[in-house]
């Protein structure tokens, strides 16, 4: 008998439960009396199954087991209670205790025999249910079903325990529920996250204990909840006063609730709480500014997240936004005008955008351009004046004025006229004072060298030397005669009714009106004269006595005269002398029957020196330029003022001053000089009629012919006779004409031609023939004839040459251009023919730079030297202010050096092979001149002043790439958002065709950024035609479709016109879409078509194709050409360059019969630099047009061969007539309907190959 501890029992009617892995005490519970007769025996069965006898002998129990092994496993104890060691699941069976009595155990008598059944439930945790499966899911809970588990293992489930994580905890730091056991289907709160992953399983529980969890089930994601918390850390700054910058830290993550698609921002004034809205759909950024805002004003500003279910709470923040510019005051008048005064008057701005701080007025000196500032501080508000003193008489000055607040200056306002008043004129000269009379004096004086506008009057004042008497005598302009005699002009005038037998001084100051009231400036007085008044008695002695005196006069005044020049001479040495010299040559144009007046104070012309400058070589010339031009073109200056300086100003225009004449000039200022003015023929008119030869026009020489040129003033209505008289009488074949009829809202020129059919002025009958267009200047073509002549030459044709692109004020933007205009005009005047007339509105500045260039080139063809400065001296003694400013000055040199750089690069279409031939000939310094060409026309490097504004911080987003932008000069402006900076920028390029200076605009494929700023500039540029070379690359968002599906309408630029695709076509080498801008405030509708080839041109094809496409697109653009091409390549470069190059040059050859490649890229190059791509791209253009020439020679070889067949078929009889060859047979154009056309008509049909 053993003794055991450490089981497990439980007992309940015959059953005993016990846990698993434990001990189970199984009690045999039958009591047996004994007695020392008796023998006993308790055996243990497992069902019929023996397991062990346990004897009693006299104290002594022997246990006998059926096996071994079972020893182990099964124990008695002293009670015969069988003890089963570590039992599991399969000991679950019932137990049988026998007890058997006999009397001997040798003969095995059984007297008696108990036993008792025991039932043994070994308990375990249940088995693992079922996976569970989610059901219906919500943000904060889940409905989730499962199998039960398919085992109890003898102790009944009591409840189910559902588990729960997330994709990033494990079970053991997850959450749990407890559910009854009959609920397998629930929807339980778990305090589940919105938008979070996670898994469930489940536990089943017993009295045991836990079962195995369940498989987990799938990964599910709760639904999405609006952001529970603000961002954090919000902070709102201004340090630009149109915009906020705000910066914030994204919501902490758990708070989200659902996937981040960036943030709601609204933005208020604080007083108005009208908040506006900006929909930030960024995660990779916390910050952003808001443009557009008011300067100097407070703001709320309020941020919070955004998922798919929509914003969150908001965090709030305040900020006063950085004081700004304020925008420009307005001048109201000018008051208190003297000679050296004005006082401005102004209001403050509309807007003031911060704390006014002062004011700058600035006043610009018409003539100098000289600028001086003043700032004025103190009472800055409502209505402020100021005066400025210190000014120059009888000068114009612009003035203006901007407001300055802590955000810095504003704009000036816009420029206001003050003319300062004239003030008193210099001293005259008395040249005679000769007694008349017995009480008369004649006078005769000069005109003070000095004076400003004009000498209305003279003050003559009389002292009687005897008593000292002082009489001053008034004299109007009626009462004195001015006399012009060879090359002097005085003015005389006789004075009466002084007492006579006195001596005499005489003394005389000029009088001049002022500009702004009935004042009168007198001038200083002039030296004294003396002079004797006596009875007649004594008249013949004093004859007598008044010659010998005037004989010794003459000497002195001789000798006084020679003094006074060498005195002039060298004083006009003296800065003051050269200020006033060169201050003739500033002059300020004002029409003859305007109320201005010139703002040059005249002075008589000082003795000339002549000045001679050095030749220089062709092949120095450039290097000389270079210098010229360094330190910021110093010597430039140098050398225009020294011309300036030497120039001779004592020419006289008598013609020109006289009083029937002075309607007839333009300006009152630009005179003709009267020994090189054009003098008119008289006509065969009635001798009652009076003629005039006068127009205000001059010959100039050119290089080796005299009278090469006519330099005329734009012609007025009442000189379209005289112009046209003049040239038909001078035989000119072409008008150079380099003014547009109006530059900034003032007249410059009229129009002297007919736009169509004819007009006669006098006896000319001008008829307009044609007109050819080219991109910067037009040609027109005129018949001329005299009505009363009766030769057969009275009609002659004339052509017309109009520069059109140089702007109001400076010179061109480009020089090559003007040298292009300059050589085609003057190789259309044929030899033998007359002057070239030239005209501006002037006719000194402009034209002047027009002779010079022409003159030069051909000094350069013949001697192989220039001479700028010496020529221009020359012509200057022609007509005076020729090459009126430094600009133009420079322009002359520019232009002969691009001459020299690129000689005639214009080749003529049957000669282009050749001409590539050329280009691509490797030379002896293992280079070619197609290397060379492509280096010169790439050589212009551009500053970033030059890219301005694409380079501005606002901007530089905008830009696909940063060396692909748009030079200031050319590039596209859209209109400008208010409050935004940068919003009238694009990166796009006016870029010139053949017939147009802005036929195409290229530019980058809009960004989505720039989506709205691309349709804006369509619409507001009037572009009917689209071409986009790029391709749309659906699996990047870089080259993004940028237009709208069909019928689906895009609202553009805040709802100004919608936007809508109406038709899409797709062919064989393009794709086209229709599209309607229509206005959402008026009537305007602007009708787009977009044509796309993204592989153009094609490799696979004859270089020839390419045109396939620019043909098609013409077609197109004919049909409604209100406004440029629009090309779109991928970062507006090399392709979309190649295009409107091919184009612009197909243009050429078919009106030219002539290609100039090298022109049109180096424009193209200095409009948008690196859009020429590399040497190939340029050989590319020249090739392409090759092939075209060559496919066109063969297409016409073809058509010919057809119809001289067809001819020799009708002719020998042997050929049928068939409709279908004639068909293929087209009309010549060339071949008009009346072959009984005038000359001049059929000058007409040819004229255009040659301009």
């Amino acid at each position: 008998m053993v003794h055991l501890s450490g089981t497990c029992k439980a007992e309940k009617d015959g059953q005993v439960f016990v846990k698993v892995k434990t001990d189970a005490i199984l009690p045999c519970g039958i009591d047996v009396p004994t007695d020392n007769q008796t023998y006993v025996t308790y055996t243990w069965t497992e069902r019929a199954v023996f397991l062990l006898t346990a004897k009693e002998d006299e104290g002594n129990i022997t246990i006998t087991y059926v096996v071994d092994h079972l020893k182990a496993k099964y124990i008695l104890d002293a009670n015969y209670s069988l003890i089963i060691k570590n039992v599991d699941l399969d000991d679950t069976k019932q137990y049988t205790c026998s007890v058997g009595i006999f009397r001997d155990p040798e003969t095995k008598d059984l007297i008696q025999k108990f036993e008792n059944v025991t039932e043994l439930y070994v308990q375990d945790v249940p088995s693992k249910p079922g996976m569970p499966q989610i059901g219906s899911l919500k943000s904060r809970t889940v409905s989730v079903w499962w199998s039960a588990s398919t085992e109890e293992n003898n102790s009944p489930i009591s409840s189910y325990m559902i588990q729960v994580r997330t994709n990033t905890e494990n079970w053991v730091l997850g959450n749990q529920v407890t559910t009854n056991i009959h609920q397998k289907n629930i929807t339980t709160n778990m305090s589940l996250r919105p938008y979070t992953s996670y898994k469930l399983r489940i536990v089943a529980v017993n009295s045991i204990g836990e079962s195995m969890p369940s498989e987990p089930s799938m990964f599910f994601i709760t639904p999405s909840e609006e952001p529970e918390a603000p961002p954090s850390n919000l902070l709102a700054t201004s340090n630009n006063s149109s915009v906020i910058h705000i910066k914030w830290d994204h919501p902490a993550a758990e708070k989200i609730n659902g996937e981040l698609k960036g943030y709601q921002v609204m933005y208020s004034e604080a007083d108005k709480k009208v908040f506006s809205v900006i929909t930030f759909e960024r995660t990779d950024k916390t910050e952003l500014d808001i443009p557009g805002v008011k300067s100097y004003t407070e703001y709320l500003i309020q941020v919070a997240a955004i998922n798919t279910e929509g914003p969150g709470p908001v965090a709030n923040a305040a900020v006063v936004t950085a004081e700004g510019k304020p925008s420009k005051p307005r001048i109201t008048h000018i008051s208190r005008n003297t000679p050296s005064t004005v006082k401005v008057h102004w209001v403050e701005p509309k807007v003031i955008n911060g704390r006014l701080q002062s004011y700058e007025l600035q006043w610009i000196n018409t003539n100098t351009g000289v600028v001086r500032t003043k700032v004025i501080n103190g009472v800055l508000r409502n209505k402020i004046s100021e005066n400025i003193t210190n000014l120059d008489p009888y000068t114009q000055y612009d003035v203006r004025v901007r407001a300055v607040t802590g955000g810095g200056k504003g704009q000036f306002s816009d420029r206001y006229p003050a003319m300062t008043d004239v003030t008193a004129p210099g001293a005259p000269t008395i040249l005679n004072a000769t007694t008349i009379g017995t009480d008369s004096v004649y006078l005769r004086w000069l005109r003070p060298k000095k004076f400003y506008r004009d000498v209305e009057e003279y003050l003559i004042e009389f002292i009687d030397l005897d008593s000292y008497f002082t009489k001053t005598k008034k004299i109007p302009e009626k009462e004195y005669e001015v006399v012009k005699s060879n090359d002097m002009t005085w003015i005389e005038s006789a004075v009466s009714n002084l007492p006579s037998n006195r001596h005499y001084s005489v003394r005389i100051a000029g009088l001049t009106q002022s500009l702004f009231n009935a004042h009168q400036y007198p001038g200083n007085y002039s030296a004294k004269e003396f002079f004797y008044l006596q009875d007649p008695r004594a008249i013949q002695a004093a004859e007598q006595d008044i010659m010998s005196a005037g004989i010794v006069a003459g000497i002195v005044c001789g000798i006084l005269v020679v003094l006074l020049a060498s005195l002039v001479f060298i004083g006009c040495r003296s800065l003051t002398c050269r200020k006033y010299y060169q201050a003739a040559y500033n002059y300020l144009a004002v029409p003859t029957n305007s109320n201005h007046f010139p703002s040059t104070v005249i002075t008589i012309a000082e003795p000339f020196v002549e000045k001679t400058y050095p030749e220089v070589k062709v092949e120095d010339f450039i290097q000389h330029v270079k210098i010229l031009h360094a330190d910021t073109d110093d010597k430039f200056s140098q050398e225009y003022s020294d011309v300036n300086k030497n120039t001779r100003t004592d020419l006289k225009a008598d013609t020109s001053n006289m009083h029937e004449n002075k309607s007839k000039n333009r300006y009152v200022n630009i005179t003709a000089f009267d020994h090189s003015r054009v003098y008119l023929a008289k006509q065969p008119q009635s001798e009652k009629i009076r003629q005039s030869d006068y127009i205000n026009a001059n010959y100039v020489d050119g290089y080796h012919k005299s009278k090469a040129y006519i330099a005329t003033q734009g012609p007025m209505p009442s000189t379209f006779g005289d112009f046209w008289r003049m040239v038909w009488e001078q035989k000119s074949v072409v008008i150079v004409m380099i003014t547009k009829l109006m530059e900034k809202g003032r007249k410059k020129c009229d129009k002297y031609w007919p736009e169509e059919g004819l007009e006669q002025h006098g006896n000319i009958a001008v008829k307009h023939l044609n007109t050819f267009s080219r991109a910067h200047y037009t040609v027109r073509m005129f018949s001329l004839k005299d009505t009363k002549a009766k030769k057969q030459s009275s009609e002659r044709i004339v052509y017309q040459f109009h520069y059109t692109e140089w702007p109001d004020h400076g010179v061109p933007d480009f020089t090559l251009p003007v040298l292009k205009f300059v050589q085609k005009s003057a190789f259309a005047n044929p030899p033998g023919a007359g002057p070239i007339v030239v005209h501006c509105s002037a006719g000194v500045g402009r034209t002047g730079t027009y002779i010079l260039i022409d003159a030069m080139i051909e000094q350069l063809k013949d001697k192989g030297t220039i001479n700028i400065p010496q020529f221009l001296l020359k012509i200057r003694q022609q007509r005076n202010f020729l090459v009126q400013t430094e600009e133009q000055y420079m322009l002359i040199h520019d232009a002969l050096v691009e001459y020299l750089l690129s000689h005639d690069t214009e080749v003529r279409n049957g000669e282009i092979n050749k001409y590539i031939h050329n280009l691509t000939t490797i030379q002896e310094d293992k280079s070619s001149l197609l290397q060379k060409q492509f280096e010169l026309l790439v050589a212009y490097c551009p500053k970033e002043i030059d890219k301005y504004p694409a380079l501005e911080e606002y901007n530089v987003p905008k830009n696909r790439r940063e060396e692909l932008v748009p030079m200031t000069t050319k590039r596209v402006q859209i209109p400008t958002k208010p409050g935004i900076p940068g919003s009238d920028y694009i990166n796009a390029t006016f870029l010139q065709g053949y017939t147009k200076t802005n036929e195409f605009i290229l530019t980058q494929h809009p960004m989505e950024s720039t989506i709205e700023d691309f349709w804006r500039m369509v619409w507001d540029k009037n572009s009917s035609v689209i071409v986009l070379l790029s391709d749309i690359v659906d699996d990047e968002q870089e080259f993004i479709k940028f237009w709208p599906e069909e019928d689906n309408p895009l609202q553009v630029d805040t709802g100004i016109f919608k936007l809508t695709c109406r038709e899409e076509e797709t062919g064989y080498m393009y794709t086209t879409r229709d599209f309607l801008l229509e206005s959402t405030q008026d009537d305007y509708v602007l009708m787009t078509k977009m044509i796309s080839c993204s592989n153009w041109p094609r490799d696979d094809q004859p270089l020839c194709k390419a045109f396939d496409l620019i043909d098609t697109i013409r077609d197109i653009h004919r049909l409604n050409d209100i406004g440029p091409v629009i090309v779109v390549d991928r970062y507006g470069g090399v392709t979309g360059c190649k295009f409107c190059a091919l184009w612009s040059s197909l243009d050429q050859l078919q009106h030219d019969k002539t290609i100039d490649i090298y022109h049109l890229c180096k424009l193209y190059h200095k409009k948008r630099a690196g859009i020429i791509g590399s040497v190939g791209d340029y050989l590319f253009l020249y090739s392409a047009v090759d092939s075209y020439c060559n496919d066109q020679n063969e297409k016409d070889s073809a058509l010919m061969s057809n119809h001289l067949i067809l001819r020799s078929s009708k002719k020998n009889g042997t050929m049928p007539r068939s409709p279908s060859v004639q068909n293929k047979v087209p009309r010549s154009p060339s071949l008009p309907n009346n072959h009984h056309s005038s000359k001049a008509e059929t000058n007409s049909s040819k004229a255009e190959t040659n301009v």
